[in-house]
């Protein structure tokens, strides 16, 4: 008992450890943010701001801030709902599919995850210019989708998996069409594994900064990681709101996965143990 209990005082220390180093970022982020525009240089720097004042926020809360968290917000909820709808059908598909090619095509989704985005941006980039399609949702959109599908077919296939069998057969006995077992029993029985998905989707095209700065030329365009380098000037860099605009961006992803975060952790594990 004795043994044991040392065990787990030992664990809970690394754990808080792990969790100060983990936070100590995003404290600091939130302490810039909140001190005067001087305060940032000081020496010996402190930890917390001696006279917190929210003008940072103030001025990065502008009129370009407000678009780019808008065209965020529309390329981000695109993209998981047809990530999510395209990732939702193959999956099912290789999971009742019993032909052999099945099981070839999702190896290749798996394979189509191997490659980072540095190496696949150049095409997209070609792409995207010979059909007139840059500087738009679309491009956005277009890449986004194709970067996160093959996690989502993949995480959803994990859940599917579970889902028994003879619920389908019994719903075909009794008349129903494959298409009402699939809206009808296989959706409903799937949201965990739909909630997951769209949460990684939504972390993933939120922060993404490689095709969002390739893809948009104009302000009006920009999505907010690329709107953070305003702050980043020739002759200096404007700490304080880089902070706060920082802190703003991160929020709204932050309380998703606050609320969300047991269905993301199902559905990273979904498959992982039979029983």
């Amino acid at each position: 008992m004795t043994q044991s209990a040392t065990t787990r005082w030992i664990l809970i220390g690394f754990q808080l450890l792990l969790a100060l180093f983990v936070l100590l970022p995003f404290f600091w982020m939130v302490s810039v943010s909140l001190k005067p525009a001087t305060e940032p240089f000081a020496i010996p720097a402190r930890l917390w701001p001696q006279a917190p004042t929210l003008e940072n926020y103030v001025t990065a809360f502008r009129p370009e801030f407000r678009t780019y968290f808008m065209n965020s917000l529309i390329v981000s909820g695109a993209s998981v709902l047809i990530t999510v709808s395209l990732g939702l059908l193959a999956a099912y598909s290789f999971t009742r599919g019993r032909l052999l090619v099945i099981t070839a095509l999702m190896g290749l989704v798996v394979l189509a995850q191997m490659f980072p985005h540095s190496a696949i941006i150049i095409p997209f980039y070609k792409l995207m210019r010979s059909v007139d399609l840059l500087n738009t949702y679309a491009s956005l959109i277009l890449a986004y989708v194709s970067v996160t599908l093959p996690v989502a077919v993949w995480m959803l296939r994990g859940f599917l998996q579970k889902l028994p069998v003879s619920l389908e057969e019994a719903a075909a006995i009794d008349g129903a069409a494959p298409l009402r077992i699939f809206w009808e029993i296989v959706v409903p029985l799937a949201r965990p594994g739909i909630i997951a998905t769209s949460v990684y989707v939504l972390i993933v095209t939120w922060q993404e900064f490689l095709f969002a700065l390739s893809f948009t030329s104009t302000k009006d365009m920009r999505t907010l990681p690329v709107g953070l380098n305003d702050f980043i000037g020739q002759y200096g860099i404007r700490y304080g709101e880089l902070m706060a605009s920082s802190v703003m961006v991160s929020v709204p992803v932050i309380a998703v996965f606050f609320f969300l975060q047991r269905y993301f952790v199902a559905g990273l594990t979904a498959g992982a143990v039979k029983g």
